[in-house]
């Protein structure tokens, strides 16, 4: 559980500069926020991935880019990313400017939360991070995202915002 519960912190460091717009920070569905957090599951392994591998050995799962179980993330990442778009443009709706679109801010994205993660990430919690991820490689993707929206809901400081405000009612 411990280890479970550091690749959701890990997880939760994608806060996508969320800490400053969550004052006025709409909700989002569960849907929407499982979809956010599958999305963006591959950049946050790979992230890990370039972060940790001189710190784990070269056959760590982590590392196996190429591998079907990893490649299933990133076709589960395109999958999510309709319904994902939709919950990112409620977040931040009043902060993007009315013409751009959310297509045209996914490398952004993408770039923020990697930057964070490899960031947020000490040498001595690779292994920790690793053995994660082994632990929920084998969980279909959109599995791990409702488990990261299902943490971060059972988890929530009320005294500080959540990266994603996930909707009590799903009615979004």
């Amino acid at each position: 559980m411990k280890k479970l519960a550091s690749c959701v912190t890990l997880i939760s460091a994608l806060n996508i500069g969320a800490a400053q717009a969550a004052e006025t920070q709409a909700c989002v569905s569960a849907e929407q926020a499982n979809a956010i957090f599958t999305y963006i599951l591959p950049v946050i392994f790979d992230a890990a991935g370039s972060k940790c591998s001189p710190y784990l050995d070269e056959n760590a799962a982590l590392l196996q880019q190429n591998s079907q179980s990893y490649q299933k993330y990133s076709i589960a990442s395109e999958q999510a990313w309709p319904t994902a778009k939709h919950g990112i443009k409620i977040m931040f709706d009043e902060k993007m400017p009315e013409s751009m679109d959310v297509d045209a801010m996914r490398p952004f994205l993408d770039g923020l939360v990697s930057a964070m993660v490899n960031d947020g990430i000490k040498p001595k919690s690779c292994t920790t991070i690793s053995e994660a991820y082994t632990l929920l490689e084998p969980l279909p993707p959109a599995n791990v995202g409702g488990l990261i929206g299902l943490f971060m809901k059972l988890g929530t400081d009320r005294e500080k915002k959540p990266p994603i405000i996930i909707c009590e009612n799903t009615e979004k």
